[in-house]
């Protein structure tokens, strides 16, 4: 309807000249057709190329986004068309693009090449793109020229900002040349909708070159969240955006003395590196090493260290740092910073008499290395995490790890502070140290930045002043008391250290109650034990000694072969020859069980010591989850060095802990429980030789995907399907079973999808095909009608008596043409049609 209502409107304006004694009869036609565009167009916001943030009206019952995905070359400058954004509109980007780089004062200049290149978007001077119709160059971190996947022409992709409750629709087109891709909702609970998800292979099928997938689900919980690709490596490639849902009525921290300013920013994180991540995979699965710096194509000779550790020596990489951007910008460190683009938050000064706070919602989207967050001259205060309002805590650094997600309120400094100092340092270290020397351990300063800058756009810090923005951080707690950090991979720091406390999740409480249907009870049934390590084939990474591959379709459309599954139970070990543990791991959760325990941890031989440990952050699919307990390992005390894995969990003498449990058998703490407040989280650390035990309630139908958020740790195997109440799945939409490829359904489908669920079976699957014709038959309706009221329009405009052929002289230019030479209709218009 939206496409037929556009070439109508095109074809009225390009041939029509109005008398102008019509004025008032055409005027009311013309109102007739603006209110048939907000009829037709209610509820929807696209997303246009290049458009940072995407925002739906508040008002609006559904958000519809158009993303696609492109593969293009940072530093490098591209054509844009005014319709690019239209998923039925692409257009190649054709000989137009341009290569640029950094000159020594900081501009970005065109490459010179020996061929000259005459396109558009090679020759622009001043970084004037935008008003010449080209991108601007991806600078990523001043250095790395290299192949980059993008949203709409970004990285990261777009915001996507949403209201508790909207229905989303998301058209994801995949425009790479060979890939398949997917995108995963990180966060959402998908609740009636598993096959929403976006896990390709497992809720649906890739997404293969040159489709589109429409995704629709529920904008549930509110929260910060994101979306990223759920495909390969392409995540840490660029593939990725920020998904806010803002709750419906505002959080009130007025009992803690401050308020939340309507303002609020998106900072993410993500560790870049040199090579596309596929290619450094390959290294890290055959465990060749990393040559850094190493010219693209040559054969390395000598190589450096690649693992590092943290301060407990658990290990960090495996795989070498390069540089780390937040919002996608950076700065590598052999590069000056006049020859980099940093993000630059823009905040306003504070007034003495309102303590008003600004909301950042901070989002982990790094393929490998955690990093400690601070502002100089700032402290934190906690409000969230994993989407979840909790009781503010102030702190000095906030440690985020890959896939969570914390917002912090910034104290903003008044006036009177910040008339000689405007400028201040964000600063994101990752954990790593220099073991060989002694306590404390030197960081070995691998780094993000960016600026938080008091004033506005027009008077922003130039890249040439950001070197003594760097120079002039300064945390607090470094001179004049202890720093305070949360969470910790580990129970603590070393008291050599001057972060002095480690605050761990299970210290945070929500701060609004968990309702009674969210609050799981003690769970009756067994505990699930999931042990993250590398206990897989080849001392790779795996789950209970498994190695996950994924199906060969995609078990929550199409079944799963048994012939596929990884055998489990406690008798089941993967150290006995011919047992098949490179395979589909999928656990079942029995339908008696109301509440469910798991327990994560990552213990057994090589979990600690000897640089084998290593902290894993866990993402579970489709739920939220309330963290009980946290364990860690035994520490040297003089060292920091974690040396012996919790006792509390036992791998019972099998080397791959194939069937983790308690030892004994004996909980150690069986009469723990929850309140109402304990804090609830989707991904979570564990530490290295420790555990974290969570519970559940089991009341989402689905199969959901459990893994380790470090890419190549996931790439490797270290992933679970867990099969929740098999016997209540809805059953996906028949269009979807029956077919990969193009997936079009509409918001009408999901309604009656999620209101009326349905497990698969003979009769839910003729019900499905049934509404689908009946669909089909209302739609022919609607649109007959809909042309018949076009046809009237064009006959009430269009009438002889109500226009006439004026004089040349008196005629627009582009009439004039078109008297001359009829306008062909474009190549998107047949497409439309």
């Amino acid at each position: 309807s939206y496409t037929t209502l556009r070439i109508f409107f095109g074809s009225i304006n390009a041939k029509m000249a109005f008398h102008s004694d019509s004025k008032a009869h055409l005027s009311l036609c013309w109102w007739v057709i603006v209110g048939a565009i907000l009829v037709f167009t209610h509820g929807q916001q696209q997303c246009n190329f290049l458009q940072k943030d995407c925002i739906c009206d508040e008002k609006s019952t559904t958000c519809v986004f158009n993303l696609i995905v492109e593969q293009i070359q940072t530093f490098a400058s591209y054509g844009v068309e005014n319709n690019y954004i239209d998923n039925l509109d692409y257009q190649p980007r054709g000989k137009t693009g341009g290569v640029y780089y950094f000159n020594s004062k900081g501009n970005l200049n065109k490459a010179n090449l020996k061929e000259p290149n005459n396109g558009r978007c090679a020759n622009i001077s001043n970084e004037d793109f935008s008003n010449n119709n080209c991108s601007t160059p991806i600078t990523v971190d001043g250095m790395t020229f290299r192949s980059v996947l993008t949203l709409n022409g970004l990285i990261p992709g777009p915001n996507l900002i949403v209201y508790e409750g909207q229905t989303i629709v998301a058209y994801v087109t995949n425009m790479l040349s060979s890939d398949t891709i997917s995108i995963h909702w990180h966060g959402m609970n998908q609740r009636n909708t598993p096959w929403m998800d976006g896990v390709g292979g497992l809720s649906h099928c890739p997404i293969t070159p040159g489709t589109t997938f429409t995704y629709i689900f529920k904008a549930s919980p509110s929260g910060t969240f994101w979306y990223h690709s759920h495909s390969g490596t392409q995540r840490t490639d660029g593939l990725f955006g920020a998904l806010i849902v803002k709750e419906k009525m505002p959080p009130d921290f007025m009992n803690y003395s401050f308020q939340l300013s309507n303002k609020e920013y998106t900072l993410s994180l993500l560790d870049w590196q040199q090579q596309a991540s596929e290619d450094l995979f390959t290294q890290l699965e055959g465990s060749l090493g990393f040559f850094p710096g190493l010219p693209n194509g040559r054969i390395p000779q000598n190589g450096g260290p690649w693992r590092t550790y943290s301060a407990d020596g658990a290990e960090v990489g495996p795989i070498t740092y390069w540089s780390g951007l937040i919002n996608g910008r950076g700065r590598h460190a052999s590069v000056s910073y006049n020859q980099s683009r940093l993000t630059i938050f823009n905040v306003n000064p504070g007034i003495s008499s309102v303590n008003v706070s600004y909301r950042f919602r901070m989002i982990g989207a790094q393929s490998l290395f955690a990093y400690r967050v601070s502002i100089s001259d700032h402290k934190l205060t906690i409000i969230a995490t994993d989407g979840y309002l909790v009781k503010p805590v102030d702190v000095d650094y906030i440690i985020i790890h890959s896939g969570e997600r914390y917002d912090f309120a910034l104290k903003r400094k008044y006036a009177t502070e910040v008339v000689i100092k405007k400028n201040y340092l964000i600063r994101a270290e990752t954990l790593e140290v220099d073991l060989t020397k002694s306590v404390p351990y030197p960081s070995l300063g691998h780094i993000a930045e960016a600026i938080l800058h008091y004033g506005n756009s027009s008077d922003q810090p130039s890249s040439t002043m950001y070197f003594n923005i760097a120079q002039s951080y300064n945390l607090d707690c470094l001179k004049t008391r202890s720093c305070v950090a949360i969470n910790c991979p580990f129970i603590n720091y070393n008291q050599n250290y001057n972060i002095t406390q480690c605050i761990k999740l299970t210290d945070l409480q929500l701060l609004l109650p968990t309702p009674d249907d969210e609050l799981p009870g003690k769970p009756t049934g067994k505990t699930i034990f999931f042990n993250f390590g590398f206990q897989g084939d080849g001392s790779s990474s795996a789950i209970n000694g498994r190695n996950f591959i994924l199906p060969s379709m995609p078990p929550q459309t199409q079944g799963v072969s048994q012939t596929e599954i990884c055998q489990v139970g406690s008798s089941v070990s993967c150290s006995t020859p011919g047992t098949k543990c490179r395979c589909t791991h999928l656990v079942d959760i029995p339908e008696s069980n109301d509440y469910v325990e798991f327990v994560f941890s990552a213990v057994g031989v090589d979990s600690v010591g000897n640089g084998s440990g290593f902290g894993h952050p866990v993402h579970l699919h489709g739920h939220s989850f309330q963290v009980v307990d946290i364990g860690y390992g035994k520490y040297d005390t003089t060292t920091g060095i974690v040396n012996i894995a919790n006792s509390d969990i036992s791998c019972l003498s099998d080397d791959r802990c194939s069937y983790p449990g308690w030892t004994n058998g004996v909980d150690p703490f069986k009469n723990i429980n929850i309140t109402e407040y304990t804090i609830r989280k989707d991904t979570i650390i564990v530490p290295a030789g420790g555990y974290v035990r969570v519970w559940i309630i089991a009341d989402n139908p689905g199969y959901w995907f459990l893994h380790c958020h470090i890419e190549p740790h996931q790439m490797e195997g270290m992933s679970v399907i867990i099969n929740e109440l098999p016997s209540k799945q809805n059953c996906p939409p028949s269009e979807l079973a029956l077919k990969c490829g193009d997936f079009n359904w509409n918001v009408n489908s999901f309604n009656v999808k999620v209101k009326s669920p349905q497990p698969c079976s003979s009769s839910s699957w003729n019900d499905d095909v049934k509404g689908l014709m009946a669909g089909l038959i209302v739609s022919i309706l609607f649109n007959v009608a809909l042309i018949l009221v076009l046809v009237i329009i064009w006959c009430c405009v269009c009438k002889k008596n109500s226009y006439q052929v004026l004089n040349n002289t008196d005629m627009p230019t582009e009439v004039q043409s078109y008297q001359l030479t009829p306008k062909r209709a474009s190549r998107n218009d047949y497409t439309r049609i």
